[in-house]
């Protein structure tokens, strides 16, 4: 299929101005939730379970754009800070556009280690969150889609913890401890006839005050930046490669006593990240991906601790609740009652494949009208005043890389599907 360069300048121009969301820090509060590229089914019907393992790992301040090796903290020196994070997501898709999905975020351990023997530890639950997806644009072959995004993050966990008696730092409580409005946009680029696919997922995350001692505590809004590629080197091996740009406001801070508001000093600043990633595709609709976040360049305002590295692990599982025994209405297309119809089983998943299947179909002589249904993968043909060769039809379309019951699509053809539509079991 022949690109349409138009589409792929509004992909790449709109990637480039939309800001999303992800943790710079090392040890922030809340959830470290830097962007994992599990992207999840569309679905109606479709239900995505996915727990995620991340630990990530600092030793080093940064003054600006420079690492800063020997940072006090008071007359004690911070050797190293870590944590390890486990959060679980469900994602439901409502409709065939219309996905919701919610997460809650757990901190096993949460440390900072100090030169002087003393250790400072968090651990708990982080925050929660609840959103929802809407596929408000395609193309009509699906192969270009845009995607705004609405998320609310509450605060679940403890935010006055106190560990050796003395009540742990704001940002490095496990909960953020106030709510955050993120809104986002998500474009996906697929590449007929090819296994490459392109993204962009962008967002800005606006916060509200936080409850501090004698004070009100205001992180800066977060912008991020994320563009990625994703190529399937096989059925079960994906690769994807993602660059991603975070900026983040001042925090500001407000004395309660003489209503005085004064910006942070060493808050906010931007760091962009190289993400390289593996996925892969198990048996029963499992999948298994690695992630490495690594900072390739950072301008801190002041002083900061900010990420090493942090290594991210996800598996995710999904269940399909469509029934196929269930009779679901389909809109047909303008017939009259001189139109007969006849029905043909044909594999498939989604409107990418709705798109392709009724292509090779309408094509077919006689064919006046096809409607192919993803929830039933029953292929409707209408036709008036001559039989089209049903035979004839199977054939053009496990052509297109779908089997039907008489015909399947050659391995060459099936691997030439996006990986959306890649119906076969492993």
């Amino acid at each position: 299929m022949k690109i349409k360069l138009f589409y792929i300048y509004i992909f790449l121009f709109a990637a480039l101005l939309a800001p999303e969301i992800s943790r710079a820090q090392c040890c922030t509060a809340g959830n470290p939730a830097g962007t994992n590229c599990s992207l999840t089914n569309c679905g109606k019907n479709i239900l995505d379970v996915s727990f995620t393992q991340n630990y990530a790992y600092s030793d080093m301040y940064y003054i600006g754009n420079k690492a800063e090796t020997n940072k006090l903290y008071g007359n004690a020196t911070i050797k190293n800070s870590y944590l390890d994070f486990s959060s679980l997501a469900l994602s439901y898709g409502l409709t065939s556009r219309i996905r919701i999905n919610a997460d809650l975020g757990y901190y096993i351990d949460k440390y900072q280690v100090f030169n002087v023997g003393y250790t400072r530890y968090a651990q708990g639950l982080a925050d929660g969150t609840i959103g929802i997806i809407y596929k408000a644009y395609s193309t009509d072959d699906n192969t270009f889609q845009l995607s705004p995004s609405a998320k609310l993050s509450i605060p679940v966990g403890p935010f006055h913890q106190v560990y050796d008696g003395i009540e742990l730092p704001i940002d490095f409580q496990p909960s953020a401890g106030n709510y955050r409005y993120n809104l986002g946009l998500m474009m996906s680029k697929n590449f007929e006839g090819t296994n490459l696919s392109l993204f962009s997922i962008n967002s800005v995350e606006i916060s509200q005050p936080v409850e501090a001692k004698n004070t009100l505590y205001k992180y800066g809004n977060l912008y991020n930046l994320s563009v990625m590629g994703m190529y399937g080197f096989s059925n079960v091996i994906t690769g994807l490669l993602q660059f991603r740009f975070e900026f983040r406001n001042k925090a500001r801070e407000t004395v309660r006593s003489n209503d005085s508001t004064f910006y942070v000093p060493a808050s906010g600043g931007s760091i962009i990240y190289l993400s390289p990633q593996i996925k892969f595709n198990l048996p029963f609709k499992f999948n298994v991906s690695l992630q490495c976040n690594l900072p390739v360049y950072k301008n801190v305002n002041s002083e900061q601790l900010t990420n090493k590295y942090s290594l991210v692990a996800n598996i995710s599982k999904s269940f399909d609740f469509n029934s196929s025994d269930e009779e679901i209405p389909i809109e047909k297309p303008a017939v009259d009652e001189n139109t007969k119809q006849i029905s043909i089983l044909v594999h498939g998943n989604c409107e990418m494949c709705k798109a392709r299947i009724e292509k090779a179909t309408n094509e077919i002589e006689y064919v006046s009208a096809s409607d192919w249904s993803p929830e039933t993968k029953i292929l409707t043909v209408y036709y008036k005043d001559k039989s089209p060769d049903s035979d004839k039809i199977e054939k053009a379309i496990a052509n297109t890389g779908h089997d039907t019951n008489k015909y399947t699509a050659s391995t060459e053809a099936y691997n030439k599907l996006p990986k959306c539509c890649h119906y076969r079991e492993k």
